[in-house]
């Protein structure tokens, strides 16, 4: 009685506008709920039909990929090099030929990783295990590592290709541990049909999530095994769970296209088979993700309803119009940028995700700008070093031919002290210029080294010289002429006037730095040594200097610091009197590996 006592009470305006509100709301509510209902039954059919196109298109890639791959591992069971290689079928005497074979494996290895982008790493393992080939770009591959493939599932499959789930290497490829995906074999011998040794080729699971996990794909894709273990996906942490464990048991035995309930949620799921041994692709996304613009054609049927429409979309033009403006300006200036223009800068007016999204582009426009700046800078120094080396050398034929006849000579009248210093000239400059190559092996170095020594040995008859190499390093890769400069430097400035006892001691030893080995070579004199300002003057020289006559101690530095980075160098320890003491810090790199 008092509602209808204070509706009795109300104005015909008020009560007009009530009465209208009685009428219509239920109406507009009515109308939403139906059209709701209906948009979101078809947008859940186009999804389903999306998704099956989807499903179809990655399926259909991921087989393609799969049966390269598997094509390209058939390779193993035809090539007469790896059976060669494998059985040691080469005769006894042909120890050439057998060489010959080993490095054909090499160069046949190398060329199949090379051969399809996603092929990250092949291995080669005859059937006792005592040999294992791989390509170049691994490393840390023995018996024990390469455990991880199934060896009697290969043998089981009777020469068929079979697929391995994703497993972390215990092997290095390129530098790094991956999460890899392989396919392996078994090679029997072709003569006898007896077990020869297995074949692999990796494939890496990131690189492969990655031809199907792009271009902002909604919910997860994933490989899923035999077993509904997921061996592949484009979210990195389900990546070897359990596809059941994720969605239940009725997603897991999925083979076509529905939408199921999983937990609190609906997902739309989507099944494709591969064709390798029970795998399958499998695209799930939950439909929420899918159905976001719902609400949205919800609250325009209300705003169509309402009597604000008109006041609606105009406001929804202008509000539209000035979100989008900051975005539409931060497009140009990406294009602009991606165009080669560096200097473009966006304009920041707000605070909001679109201002602080348009302020970080700018700082990284900005730091792209620096780092480019810096790396034409180096640039421009490793010309300059290059060219002075250019300049250094010269025609080599003509030296060589020339000291070859004056030794030649000296040994007609039996002056073999100055055959020998002439042949030790011949091997220091054929070592200084070998033939143009940038990177020698330890050994060689060393070599280089005992031929200056010999030489400046036989000018001043008072310095003396002892080289101590680590042997495990004789294999490994250094920069052409490195230690030379430095030996010249404790020579030419620490012993020549040091009439009594000089001595120059060349070290070589492998380091531990932070557990990564590196090379560390110290070449010590007891000379006169230098002062403070004399080491100032070293790290702080000219570099408009274009003098050609010598590297020195700053170039050996510089030259160290392009190829490898900041963290490695010269150090120079000394004082006056007590003799000079440079110790140069290089990664090693050896063709066999780490030591």
């Amino acid at each position: 009685m008092q509602v209808l006592r204070w509706f009795q009470d109300l104005t015909i305006r008020k009560k007009l506008q009530f009465i209208n509100v009685l009428i219509i709301l239920p109406s507009i509510v009515l109308l939403t709920f139906t059209l709701y209902q209906m948009t979101l039954k078809q947008a859940e059919e186009r999804a389903l039909r999306s998704s099956e196109q989807k499903i179809e298109l990655i399926a259909n890639t991921i087989g393609n990929l799969f049966s390269d791959i598997e094509n390209f591992s058939k390779l193993s069971m035809i090539n007469k090099t790896f059976q060669s290689v494998l059985m040691n079928t080469s005769p006894e005497n042909s120890e050439l030929q057998r060489l010959e074979d080993v490095q054909t494996v090499y160069e046949s290895l190398n060329t199949l990783a090379a051969a399809n982008p996603y092929i990250d790493s092949v291995i080669l393992q005859s059937a006792e295990g005592d040999r294992i080939y791989h390509s170049d770009n691994m490393s840390n591959v023995t018996l024990s590592s390469i455990s991880v493939y199934p060896v009697q599932q290969l043998i089981d499959a009777k020469g068929t290709a079979v697929w391995i789930d994703t497993f972390e290497s215990p092997f290095l490829v390129n530098d790094q541990r991956k999460s890899l995906i392989s396919i392996g074999r078994r090679v029997i011998n072709i003569n006898n049909g007896l077990l020869a040794g297995f074949f692999y080729i990796n494939v890496d699971e990131l690189k492969l999530s990655g031809l199907y996990g792009s271009g902002g794909t909604q919910g997860r894709v994933m490989i899923v095994n035999g077993l509904g273990q997921i061996v592949s996906s484009n979210d990195r942490d389900i990546v070897n769970r359990s596809l059941q464990s994720l969605y239940g048991s009725n997603v897991a035995q999925m083979r076509s296209s529905a939408i199921v309930h999983s937990g609190r949620q609906n997902v739309l799921v989507s099944s494709r088979d591969l064709g390798k041994e029970g795998w399958r692709a499998i695209y799930a996304v939950p439909t929420k993700e899918l159905l976001t613009d719902q609400w949205n054609i919800t609250l325009f049927i209300l705003g169509f309803g309402g009597a604000g429409l008109l006041l609606a979309l105009i406001l929804s033009m202008i509000f539209s119009n000035w979100i989008t403006t900051p975005i539409t300006q931060l497009t140009r200036a990406m294009t602009a940028v991606g165009d080669g223009l560096l200097d473009t800068r966006t304009p920041v007016r707000t605070n909001d995700e679109v201002g602080r999204l348009t302020r970080k582009f700018n700082e990284m426009v900005g730091r792209i700008q620096d780092l480019m700046a810096a790396v034409n800078a180096e640039e421009k120094q490793k010309r300059v070093l290059e060219l002075r080396l250019s300049y250094s050398q010269i025609k080599p034929h003509f030296l060589y031919n020339t000291l070859e006849m004056v030794r030649s000579m000296a040994l007609m009248v039996q002056q073999r002290d100055i055959a020998k210093v002439v042949k030790s000239l011949a091997d220091f400059y054929r070592s200084s210029l070998n033939g143009g190559q940038e990177v020698i092996s330890v050994a060689q170095e060393r070599k280089h080294l005992e031929s200056y020594l010999y030489i400046q040995k036989m000018r001043y008859h008072h310095i003396d010289y002892r080289i101590d190499f680590d042997s495990r390093l004789e294999d490994s890769r250094v920069p052409n002429m490195l230690l030379q400069p430095l030996v010249e430097n404790a020579i030419y400035h620490g012993l020549r006037n040091k009439r009594d006892g000089a001595l120059c001691e060349i070290f070589g030893a492998l380091e531990d730095d932070g557990g990564l080995p590196v090379i560390c070579f110290t070449v010590c004199d007891n000379g006169e040594g230098m002062s403070e300002e004399q080491l100032e003057r070293i790290w702080h020289r000219d570099q408009t200097d274009h003098g050609l006559s010598s590297f020195g101690i700053r170039n050996v530095h510089d030259r160290i610091m392009l190829r490898y980075g900041p963290g490695y160098g010269l150090t120079i320890r000394s004082r006056p009197g007590e003799g000079v003491e440079v110790q140069l810090r290089i990664p090693i790199i050896s063709d066999k590996g780490i030591p």
